[in-house]
């Protein structure tokens, strides 16, 4: 093993921040891969350089420190390696990121640029305005340019400075984004490294490739501690999944339950796979049987990983972990606080089940421009995410069920209420509702109850297909958050306050199609 192999991120340092990371890791070993994908390597030195040209560009451009730039991610092979820069160039001039995701219909874009303030759109193509935001083509950016190196770059990458905004939601109206800072980033990806033993000699690789969020997040969790990003597909079996561990030479890999199942469910490769130093589940609920059943064909050290965006990982459960009943989820990390209230909101002794809630030095005090949502889930310093469960003296964290009703989509969380408002947006749309089925591999799929609205006296109209409410979310939300299912209903169940009853809508539905099997 290398120097490398074995060395573990070092504490944040108080005046330290992601781009200074960056620039320590370059200076110190600026051969070592950065980020690998199917189109090439960038080393950190590779990296460093077009970090701060691109800082160079942007700021000859007129970005400057406390601006919001809005990405545009392309992914096209130029573009990608070009974007990697760009998203660290931002951060160099202090300007805070907003990512946005090729799949997010132009409306939304427009929508998400006037909600987070955007002063600049980097979008190729784009005209040279869109509404009050300014555009630059990042197609006019050339990370090989040496002539940038003689253009000023200002630092303005303070430890507080606004780094990226995270999505944890929908990208509707009220879509929820937590603005995170360099020592925020680095204080959340420090801690769960230590904890788990992750380093600089390791490569890791996360579900879906860039730009999706997952691999965005890796990017950055990887280069605050000197490791390498892979951006690469998981792949569908579990031949597929070893080809691309042995192509880019990956130790980690996270991954959801529903990647773990199907994975599970796919014939044994003839080769066995390449050793992983762990295999990190994340973003749903998974059994322990299922767990253990992962170690078995995957890899001995399938480590589970609790955590929510808003909270980065919150306890990690490893193979050498005995806890004494199946929902645990794992020991609380270092530095990581957490509470159980009751209905009444008292304080409750360990072991007992309430509402958990969390506290670090590392998460937001609330959502970005939405206090509605920040002052329903942030209380005292601490987030209340909707969970059941329980904290014992040791630290570790039980799971009793879900409290809220944000779906949980294959680890995706799908909050029903921004889908909801754009169905009823539909002039032929009196009410709808969107609910989570149960499914074997995703643990939960989106399905969407839509009462019609009355036609005039006297007129006809067209059936309202579920073809045609398809197309319209598409138009109007990302594709990943469209509802698997559409089905016409009479009403939409209500208790007395109004609000939707969900479990009515789930169990009658189980129940009529089980009725019609029989």
């Amino acid at each position: 093993m290398t120097e490398s192999d074995t060395q573990h991120p070092a504490p944040a340092q108080e005046a330290d921040s992601v781009i200074g990371r960056l620039a320590r890791f370059a200076a110190r070993d600026p051969d070592h891969p950065a980020y690998i994908d199917a189109h090439g390597t960038l080393t950190y030195g590779a990296l460093h350089r077009s970090v701060r040209r691109g800082a160079a560009w942007l700021a000859s451009q007129g970005v400057r420190a406390g601006d919001t730039v809005a990405l545009a991610f392309d992914t096209s092979a130029a573009g990608v390696h070009r974007d990697v820069a760009l998203f660290y160039a931002a951060g160099y001039l202090g300007a805070a990121l907003l990512p946005v995701s090729p799949d997010v219909p132009p409306a939304i874009a427009q929508a998400l640029l006037l909600r987070y303030q955007a002063d600049w759109l980097l979008a190729s193509g784009a005209p040279p305005q869109v509404g009050s935001v300014r555009t630059l083509d990042p197609r006019r950016f050339d990370g090989a340019d040496a002539a940038l190196d003689g253009l000023p770059a200002p630092r303005g990458d303070a430890p507080e400075a606004g780094f990226i905004y995270l999505f944890t939601s929908g990208t509707t109206g009220e879509a929820k984004a937590l603005l995170l800072t360099h020592r925020q980033i680095m204080l959340r990806y420090i801690a769960v490294a230590r904890h788990s033993g992750m380093g600089a000699g390791d490569r890791v690789m996360a579900g879906i490739p860039w730009p999706a969020m997952p691999t965005t997040r890796m990017l950055t969790r990887v280069l605050v501690i000197g490791a390498t990003c892979v951006s690469a597909p998981v792949g569908g079996t579990r031949a597929a999944f070893g080809a691309v561990l042995a192509r880019f030479g990956v130790t980690r890999a996270f991954v959801s339950p529903w990647q773990i199942r199907q994975l599970l469910a796919s014939p044994a490769p003839l080769l066995l796979l390449p050793p992983l130093r762990a295999l990190h589940v994340l973003g749903a609920p998974i059994s322990h049987a299922e767990l253990d059943a992962a170690r078995a064909a995957l890899a001995p050290n399938v480590v589970l990983d609790y955590g929510t965006n808003e909270t980065g990982s919150i306890a990690l459960l490893g193979p050498g972990d005995a806890p004494p009943t199946a929902d645990c989820v794992g020991k609380l990390l270092e530095g990581m606080e957490a509470r159980v209230t009751g209905p009444d909101g008292a304080l409750l002794a360990p072991g007992e089940t309430g509402e958990l809630g969390f506290r670090s030095a590392w998460m937001c005090t609330g959502y970005a421009g939405n206090p509605r949502a920040t002052a329903e889930r942030y209380r005292d310093g601490f987030v209340y995410l909707g969970d059941a469960g329980s904290v014992d003296a040791q630290g570790y964290v039980y799971l009793r069920g879900r409290t809220v009703e944000v779906i949980n989509y294959g680890g995706m969380k799908i909050w029903p209420e921004d889908i909801e408002a754009v169905l009823r947006q539909h002039p032929d749309v009196l009410d709808a509702a969107l609910v989570g089925l149960p499914d074997a591999q995703a643990g939960q799929v989106p399905a969407a109850f839509v009462v019609r609205r009355p036609a005039p006296v006297g007129t006809l109209r067209p059936p309202l297909s579920e073809a045609v409410l398809r197309d319209f979310c598409a138009a109007r939300i990302d594709a990943t958050r469209i509802p698997r299912y559409f089905f016409p209903v009479a009403q939409i169940p209500r208790n007395a306050a109004g609000k939707i009853m969900r479990e009515v809508l789930v169990q009658s539905h189980l129940q009529a199609n089980r009725k019609t099997a029989g």
